[in-house]
């Protein structure tokens, strides 16, 4: 089998609000294997982007646990949860948040070497990242000169620079037409099959979804299997 690379158990979020508490997720269960691709789908506002920024480590749950490569986020200190998602987590989100002084293969090579990779290192595997992602005479160019698509494929890249086993992406597509959604998403599978991770991808387009491995629906606090 497959290991498992994200584990959540009986999750529960909930805000406070005008005296009142109200409450997004309640008992959720879910788990993501390795090399498997997962849809998250669900009406707007059930909760699909705060569900992947308590998985991302972005949120702490108000119970419940999510185990990442086996470590129980919630037993980690600020420092030790930074570095798991830094070494094991990557992130696509529906606008890209590239730098803009910076040019394509510096937003790739940039969290390389935060992670502590030399220079010519992340320079080499940004270039083979972005050449892969059909930007290889691209890579000089600032996101200003870049098209939509073109800079939604330079995140992919960059959220692939440190070689993370899980990728969670929030609509990566939303923001493209129909033609530049269907070659980055064809580029994102690609890349995702081709170095085996787990990825979970929210999406609302269900014929993206429906070519996943499974599609789980969000709903009333709690994800099912479609």
């Amino acid at each position: 089998m497959s290991k498992v690379l994200l584990d959540v158990k009986n999750l529960g979020r909930s805000f406070s609000q005008g005296g009142e508490t109200i409450e997004i997720f309640k008992d959720l269960n879910m788990q993501i294997a390795e090399g498997e691709m997962v849809a998250l789908v669900g009406p707007s506002g059930a909760g699909k982007s705060t569900l992947l920024h308590l998985i991302g480590l972005l949120d702490k749950p108000t119970k419940g646990e999510i185990f990442v490569d086996g470590h129980e986020a919630g037993k980690l200190n600020d420092l030790e949860r930074t570095k798991l998602r830094r070494d094991f987590i990557g992130f696509v989100y529906q606008f890209h948040y590239l730098q803009p002084e910076f040019s394509a293969l510096e937003n790739v090579v940039l969290p390389q070497m935060i992670k502590g990779r030399s220079k010519s290192d992340a320079n080499e595997f940004g270039k083979q990242l972005l050449e892969t992602l059909g930007l290889g005479h691209r890579v000089s160019h600032r996101p200003a000169r870049l098209s939509g698509g073109e800079q939604q494929r330079v995140a992919i890249a960059r959220a692939l620079a440190n070689r993370p086993k899980l990728l969670l992406t929030d609509e990566p597509t939303g923001n493209l037409d129909p033609d530049t959604s269907e070659e980055v998403f064809e580029m994102l599978v690609d890349l995702v099959r081709g170095t085996g991770i787990g990825a979970l991808i929210a999406t609302h387009n269900m014929d993206l979804a429906a070519r996943m491995d499974r599609i789980l629906f969000l709903k009333n606090g709690k994800v099912s299997e479609v």
